[in-house]
């Protein structure tokens, strides 16, 4: 469900967004995903640094407890900050890396 949540929200992104049509492409896919698309999408969920967190501040190797430590709005972040890479949207260029290659 987090992740056609945040489908919805590119949708209703500017078309100047930054990576938008690649963005919106993936909006488009993952509401009829398929195997591959899914997984794709859960590799972004499980490597988030702040569910990994949620789940390890359980204090339990039990799934269902892990689980229950990460918070529905924890879910939908992991899905918006994985989204560009998943898209295939590489990182905004920052200062440092502009100045290297100048």
């Amino acid at each position: 469900m987090a992740i056609a949540v945040i489908a919805q929200e590119v949708f209703v992104e500017a078309s100047t967004s930054p990576g938008y049509p690649l963005r919106w492409n993936l909006a488009k896919t993952v509401l009829s995903p398929s195997e591959a698309q899914a997984a794709s999408m859960m590799v972004g969920l499980v490597v988030s640094p702040t569910l990994l967190a949620a789940a390890a501040a359980a204090s339990s190797t039990d799934t269902a407890t892990m689980a229950a430590a990460i918070s529905d709005e924890q879910i939908l972040e992991a899905v918006r900050a994985g989204w560009n890479a998943v898209a295939g949207v590489g990182p905004a260029p920052t200062a440092e890396t502009m100045n290297a290659t100048t």
